[in-house]
């Protein structure tokens, strides 16, 4: 008499999924032949796409939040009301750790685009940046932030001691080291999935503007560091390249989404329960059950038999689970989530709901995820595969691998009943609490972010505003008039002046320091030279540095030896290197060499020119907000991503 059963299984060709499920039945001693319905769980709730940017940032956003909710699935479950008060405090924590993680992920990404977008062209092309505050309140957050992380972490992992010594029970401490790990790995994995699900054209449109963008700020350098990621981050594609998210990633993103969304396990389990109903309806014998799962699978059957309704006492379900996550996944990470904590407390409660209850499960040595699940003690078949020719290693497509048949047709033979250790009354549905949050949780309202568009580009434009009307920290101020001691005791000769210009990081920003050497032979004919330094941070506070137009200077200078017909703020190796020009006049003081100045070059006087001051500051002023606009936007759209 045929048996119905049901092959679950993810996207896949579910035709020849159930056909190898109906050949490995054929010369069973126990039935004479299955009809399998192929459930493909996949389809019930259908991915979200990632291709092209927009649905990319969704996927993420997606995957982020559910990796956040599963991290802290099982801290509000507990014992008695005291302990679940705890783990309720301990939701509400991990909840705003997790947002002070993505906030300094934010910032941190807002830091790096800045340096490379703002600061660095700024300081190439003579924008002053040494006083560009922005950055100094950023790194002052990122501070605190790590700060708040720490104390975040430090106390959950207190909570689930206290939890431990109120219930004796190891559970809530290994829950909250989960909860803390998954939480510090979750950024992690979402910029992962984001290099291996972003399209080509994309990946490759990135990592030419940050090439180009670091070749115009640092130079040749930081291009090829961007060259060499994106060689590696290739290299790592390729190993996905028939199935780019298949694979140990897509495996965690199942057990994740499972765990983390309620509203889609609950979707699955219906979906499920109506497969059932239809694989019944396909045969007479409705008591005989077979349930055939791979990898996540296993977990949707077993759940299934815990706690759909559909399942009767009269009923005999032979389960065979395939590389099966329950042990090393669920029960060691999520003790008493889906399941009770123990084998012996899920079998039991599994076979005290059926008349008989047989388990097979299969595995590979050196599979990842599935493991022996110790079910000899219980009368069920743990067997593994061997090292075989094709398939000695991995976790996925148990289905097509013939070590896997044959050790599904050997463990067909001898099937016993499970028996449980100690088999107590039948009882009903496991009583597992749902997944949910706790009363009082940290929420974001669902209109906060839209006041917080608008505000954010008011404040930006106020900032923006208020920059280009004071010309704050761009403004450079000069010296009014010219020394009268040079005047009337100066003396003026041709000297060579060279110049180079280092570019520096200081706690205000990034900077730049101009090197002058002028050597010349004095009234007396003794060789002098003469050494004048800038730091463009004590320029744009106002220290005066120099009496003469040092952009003028440096423009021609750096003509005589730079590239030629390339604009004067195109990032040459030579700005570093010196660069000289010969016969230009200078004035000095023989009693004191320092007081010198360049007629040819004369001084920018403050105020002279307003207009073009202010315009100047203005402009400048202008750029670097415009910019930075750039990093903080992409800062809080991460920050958003982080939190799901």
């Amino acid at each position: 008499m045929p048996v119905p059963a049901i092959a679950i299984h993810a996207s896949g060709p579910g035709h020849e999924i159930a056909k190898a499920v109906d050949a490995n039945f054929a010369a069973s001693a126990m039935y004479d032949r299955v009809v399998t319905l192929a459930f493909d769980w996949d389809k019930v709730v259908p991915q979200s796409s990632y291709k092209g940017p927009r649905n990319l940032y969704r996927f993420l956003k997606r995957s982020a939040g559910t990796i956040g909710a599963a991290s802290r699935v099982g801290l509000e479950f507990g014992a008695h009301p005291l302990d679940r008060s705890l783990g309720g405090l301990q939701v509400r924590l991990h909840r705003l750790t997790q947002g002070v993680l993505a906030a300094l992920v934010g910032i941190v990404l807002a830091m790096l685009v800045a340096e490379l977008v703002v600061l660095e062209p700024a300081a190439r092309v003579g924008l002053p940046t040494a006083t560009f505050l922005p950055m100094g309140w950023m790194e002052t957050a990122a501070g605190w932030s790590k700060v708040a992380i720490g104390v975040g972490a430090t106390l959950l992992m207190v909570l689930g001691i206290l939890r431990l010594l109120l219930t004796m029970s190891p559970r809530p401490v290994i829950v909250a080291f989960r909860s803390i790990v998954f939480l510090l790995l979750q950024p992690v994995l979402v910029v992962l999935l984001g290099a291996l699900a972003a399209d080509w054209w994309l990946l490759l449109t990135v990592f030419a503007v940050l090439a180009a963008s670091s070749y115009l700020a640092s130079g040749i350098g930081a291009a090829l560091l961007w060259i060499l990621v994106l060689g590696g981050l290739v290299g790592m594609r390729g190993l996905w390249a028939r199935k780019t998210l298949r694979g140990p990633i897509k495996v965690a993103l199942d057990g994740f989404r499972y765990l983390g969304e309620p509203r889609y396990r609950e979707r699955v389990q219906v979906a499920l329960d109506n497969a059932i109903i239809q694989a019944r309806s396909r045969v007479e014998n409705d008591d005989d059950f077979v349930l055939v799962g791979q990898g996540i699978g296993t977990v949707m059957a077993l759940d299934s038999l815990t706690h759909s309704r559909l399942w009767r006492d009269t009923d005999r379900v032979l389960l065979v689970t395939m590389g099966s996550p329950l042990r090393r996944w669920f029960l060691s990470l999520y003790p008493g989530t889906l399941f009770p904590e123990s084998m012996e407390n899920v079998i039991g409660l599994v076979a005290r709901r059926l008349a008989d209850f047989l388990w097979i499960n299969i595995y590979r040595p050196w599979d990842y995820l599935g493991s022996d699940l110790g079910l000899k003690r219980f009368k069920g078949r743990d067997i593994s595969t061997g090292i075989g020719e094709r398939r000695a290693v991995g976790h996925g497509d148990y289905w097509q691998d013939r070590d896997a048949q044959r050790t599904f047709g050997h463990g067909l033979q001898r099937l016993k009943k499970v028996q449980p250790v100690a088999v107590s009354r039948k009882e009903e549905i496991h009583g597992m609490p749902q997944p949910r949050p706790a009363a009082g949780a940290l929420r974001i309202p669902s209109r906060l972010p839209a006041l917080l568009k608008p505000a954010f580009v008011l404040a930006t434009l106020g900032w923006m505003l208020w920059w280009v009307a004071t010309g704050a920290g761009v403004l450079t101020t000069g010296i009014e008039g010219t020394s009268e001691l040079l005047e009337q005791r100066g003396f003026t000769v041709e000297a060579a002046a060279s110049h180079r210009r280092e570019i520096m990081e200081n706690e205000r920003g990034v900077t730049y320091v101009d090197y002058w050497m002028f050597a010349f032979a004095d009234s007396s004919g003794v060789d002098r030279r003469v050494r004048v330094v800038r730091d463009a941070s004590e320029a744009y506070l106002g220290v005066p540095t120099h009496r003469f137009d040092h952009r003028a200077l440096t423009r021609e200078i750096r003509a005589g030896c730079g590239g030629i017909g390339l604009p004067q703020w195109w990032p040459m190796g030579d700005m570093e290197a010196r660069c000289t020009l010969e016969g230009v006049r200078l004035r000095y003081y023989s009693g004191d060499l320092s007081v010198l100045d360049l007629p040819d070059y004369p001084q920018r006087q403050f105020g002279s020119d307003p207009v073009r001051g202010w315009a100047e500051a203005g402009a400048a002023a202008a750029v670097l907000s415009v910019l930075f606009v750039i990093p903080v936007v992409l800062g809080v759209r991460l920050f958003g991503m982080l939190l799901g």
